[in-house]
């Protein structure tokens, strides 16, 4: 089979089955010796830890195996003393993947400043959030785009390949939807590379992530941030009412956003850590 063929998109290659526990995403009490185990295990696992979710996989080879039924792979945390333990208004959404040994898997990082730019910019709240994985040294930002009025939700984000090129990706809601699902694209070729299926019940939120390119199904940093941005969804609906109402009082002159240090930490020089002295003259 030459390379052509293996980029060649075609049935499910790998799946991420992301099951949300409750409809309010309170998440499940951890008792104190099963929190300090997890601690232990990783220091991503932060005291203000909840679980809200579980994660399910499985991946095949090629389109001649069968998809292999689902198995544990991990759970999802949310920082509660940035999420419910603060004002509405305060609020801040990060969450965590682990493996089902406590391994840390990657951080999704709402970045507010960036929110109220570009929601100020757009005349209408837009989501934005960068993802921190194991599998990267470099960040990467997911942002709403404004792409007309006729127009569905979209995201975009690009990952780095070999050689200095990079992939661009854009993450659309899928028209005549019953939930809220979304579709992906790749920019070289148009192709449908992955699809966002929700679905949200009495008892939570269940968000599937398929990925049917061969290639990218195994990019542990493209579908960690597809794992992400499922989570995201379910909360994207609060984060937009914060997002309205803060600049409708920010306008007013009756509050003002502040910005976490922890997010402010995501922007800090980076030329300083990877460029040579020599380097940073031509910058």
């Amino acid at each position: 089979m030459s390379k052509n063929e293996k980029r060649k998109v075609g049935p499910v290659y790998r799946v991420f089955s992301q099951d949300l526990h409750s409809t309010h995403l309170h998440g499940e009490a951890i008792g104190f010796r099963q929190a300090e185990i997890w601690r232990s295990k990783s220091r991503q696992f932060s005291k203000d830890a909840t679980i809200i979710g579980n994660v399910d996989t499985a991946k095949r080879s090629d389109d001649k195996e069968k998809l292999p039924d689902l198995e544990p792979a991990g759970f999802i945390i949310i920082r509660q003393s940035l999420w419910s333990d603060v004002d509405k208004l305060e609020r801040r959404l990060v969450v965590k993947l682990f493996t089902s040994s406590g391994g840390w898997i990657a951080t999704m990082e709402e970045m507010v400043a960036e929110e109220y730019a570009t929601s100020f910019v757009s005349d209408q709240p837009l989501v934005a959030f960068t993802v921190l994985s194991k599998d990267s040294e470099i960040i990467t930002w997911v942002k709403q785009q404004k792409r007309g009025a006729l127009s569905t939700e979209n995201y975009s984000f690009y990952i780095l390949g070999p050689k200095n090129t990079f992939e661009v990706f854009r993450i659309e809601g899928a028209r005549g939807s019953m939930g809220d699902d979304f579709d992906v694209f790749r920019l070289n070729g148009h192709q449908k590379v992955a699809q966002i299926d929700s679905k949200f019940g009495d008892l939570g939120g269940e968000f599937s992530v398929n990925v049917k390119d061969p290639v990218l199904a195994e990019n542990e940093w493209f579908c960690r941030v597809l794992q992400c941005f499922s989570v995201m969804i379910a909360y994207r609906s609060e984060i937009r009412e914060k997002i309205g109402k803060g600049i409708n009082l920010w306008k007013k002159g009756k509050w003002i956003p502040k910005q976490h240090r922890y997010e402010i930490s995501l922007l800090a020089n980076p030329r300083k850590l990877t460029l040579k002295l020599d380097e940073l003259d031509n910058v």
